[in-house]
């Protein structure tokens, strides 16, 4: 069929869209300045550039409408009441129970494992889970001396798979729907989609149980320490440190090979030579491992510490109570950390803790100067601080710690938060009220009852999902309505003449996985959902199944650890590689996509 020219704006809208592709695949570049990108530009360009429709011109504060949407209302409530869910304790007991599982049944424990996460996911962010649950199984793997590494990658997975069987599952599932909805679609009930995602879902768990742990490598966790993650950290020498004076040669004939990156004496740097000498109030830049760190600290006589707190012998004795820890804080995406110095936070003053060293997985660290280091989503700080106040900032949620020897605080509100959850998903589940209406009403409840404080409610919300969700549906408009979904749809069907709608179902679901995998599940969703309307629309058919195709396979994130943000949690638990994924994700990719194309015709017919 003959394919239309598009016009001006149509092309400069597929070029923003392409630039969108690229900017979203790159790392380095956060996803709220691309959506805020996206929200800048598309306005800008209609504003100085009028496109005409009908008597009159486009106006470009339509494309700002994403931020009124209702799926937004619900995903920004469900962020909350999640955070609520978490703070509270309230799966602490579930655990307890699993831990006890494993003692006594090992691969019944991990099965148990795999659909509690995969079904409590399709009601709460996936990602606070899989912190919560990547604890539990690294400590359970030190006790029963299993590799570890067999366990995390199925978790993060049943993670993905659970969120995409209902409408709030995932804040990709709910881009969809929002963009579907603003392109004049019915809206879709929370379990729309959830049978053919529970079929697929559940032989995805048979593979994830059975098949996924034989793939892995078998890495357990060395003993002693809870990942194997090497920290960049500093030594200062103390005034009676046996080593001042002495020779760096000598220094590691006595510790062993200690990888020193470099010295610092007041504001000189000094290259780490073998015969360099070393002096009182030398800082020691060195890499290991946490337990290493420590046992370094008291043998050569140093101080651990990245910045001007100090947590040494002296400071445990005027607190004969605080009990000192070492534990490890993961940055999350939508931590105020992200982006900041451990210095400009003002870490170590703001929660008590003492920094003692970064870990970065794949990428060495910007800069020598530790303190300066701007985090980033995935590191992980060694931090070190009383018991009983690294027990309080837990419960608060002011921090994520992957060190499972803290126990999480159950709160007594915790029963209260679960009642008022199943009050937000039920009436919506059983199409009484919509989620948009019943999330706002229980996050008030958290609030008032004290299942949640208002200081913790701003940390729960990321502004990266607000922003995707708006500028999502901003694109999508300005693909409809610009005549530029109507031009790819056209070219897509004109090279694909003549073949059945279900193998078509199935191209836009892989071209969807493909995009998620290699750039993000976020572009996928944003570019393949309107061309998807319009591939339905120029073949007479119902959208819905096409438009569904662009939803399973943007949560088909499995071959790659960029894909998904629990990919990089677990590929740093672990010490898992690109190949890892590859290896074990690939043919659960491939498996996943056939099922749900040949399911989706059936259950939602054309």
């Amino acid at each position: 069929m003959p394919v239309d020219t598009p016009s001006i704006h149509a092309i400069a809208v597929m070029i923003i869209a392409l630039l969108a592709l690229v900017s979203y695949s790159r790392q380095n570049i956060p996803v709220a300045t691309t959506s805020l990108g996206i929200l800048v530009i598309i306005p800008l360009f209609f504003a100085l550039l009028p496109m005409r429709v009908g008597h009159g011109t486009l106006d470009p504060t339509i494309f700002f409408q994403g931020f009124g949407n209702e799926a937004l209302v619900a995903i920004v409530s469900l962020m909350v009441a999640g955070a609520a869910i978490v703070h509270t304790g309230a799966l602490e007991p579930l655990g307890r129970f699993l831990s006890k599982v494993w003692n006594w049944a090992p691969p019944l424990a991990l099965l148990l494992v795999l659909l509690v996460t995969a079904v409590l996911s399709a009601f709460v962010n996936d990602t606070p889970l899989v912190v919560l649950l990547i604890p539990l199984l690294t400590s359970i793997a030190l006790r029963t001396n299993r590799p570890v590494s067999r366990m995390l990658m199925p978790l993060g997975f049943s993670a993905l798979i659970g969120g995409m069987a209902t409408t709030i599952g995932t804040s990709t599932n709910l881009v969809v729907v929002s963009v579907a909805q603003s392109l004049g679609l019915p809206p879709m009930g929370m379990f729309h989609f959830t049978l053919p995602a529970a079929i697929a879902g559940g032989v995805a768990m048979v593979y994830l149980w059975l098949i996924a742990p034989l793939l892995l490598p078998k890495r357990p966790t060395p003993s002693g320490d809870r990942s194997p993650r090497i920290f960049n950290a500093k030594l200062k020498l103390k005034e009676d440190s046996k080593f001042a004076g002495k020779t760096l040669a000598e220094l590691r004939k006595e510790v062993g090979d200690l990888k020193v990156s470099r010295v610092q004496r007041g504001e000189q740097i000094l290259v780490p030579f073998p015969d360099l000498k070393l002096a009182a109030g030398d800082e020691l830049q060195v890499r290991d491992y946490a337990d290493k760190l420590k046992d370094l600290e008291a043998s050569i006589g140093a101080e651990l510490t990245l910045g001007d707190k100090k947590v040494d012998a002296a400071d445990k004795d005027k607190d004969a109570d605080s009990d000192q820890q070492v534990v490890e804080v993961v940055i999350l995406p939508a931590s105020p950390l992200v982006g900041r110095t451990l210095k400009g936070s003002r870490f170590a003053a703001r929660f008590d803790l003492t920094p003692l060293g970064i870990y970065r997985r794949g990428t060495s660290l910007q800069t020598d100067d530790l303190e300066a280091e701007r985090l980033r989503n995935g590191d992980v700080v060694l931090v070190q601080g009383a018991r009983e106040r690294i027990a309080e900032i837990r419960a608060r949620g002011d921090l994520t710690f992957l060190d499972a020897s803290v126990d999480l605080p159950r709160s007594k509100k915790a029963p209260l938060a679960l009642l008022i959850m199943l009050a937000i998903v039920l009436p919506a589940a059983l199409n009484l009220l919509p989620i948009a209406v019943t999330a706002p009403v229980g996050v008030l409840l958290m609030i008032v009852t004290g299942c949640i404080e208002w200081r913790q409610v701003g940390g729960a919300i990321s502004a990266s999902v607000i922003l995707l969700i708006a500028a999502g549906i901003a694109l999508s408009m300005a693909l409809v309505k610009t005549g530029a979904a109507h031009f790819l749809a056209h070219a897509f069907l004109s090279l694909t003449q003549g073949l059945p709608p279900t193998i078509l179902v199935g191209l836009i679901l892989f071209f969807v996985a493909f995009l998620g995998n290699v750039a993000s599940h976020t572009t996928g969703a944003l570019i393949g959902a309107p061309i998807s309307v319009q591939i339905a629309h120029g073949l007479g058919l119902s959208p819905e199944p096409f438009l569904l195709a662009v939803l399973f396979g943007a949560n088909l994130g499995y071959a790659t650890p960029m894909a998904y943000q629990t990919n990089v949690l677990t590929m740093n638990a672990a010490g898992y590689t690109f190949m890892d994924f590859f290896r074990v994700g690939l043919p659960l990719l491939i498996l996943m996509g056939v099922l749900i194309s040949w399911m989706l015709p059936q259950f939602f017919p054309f």
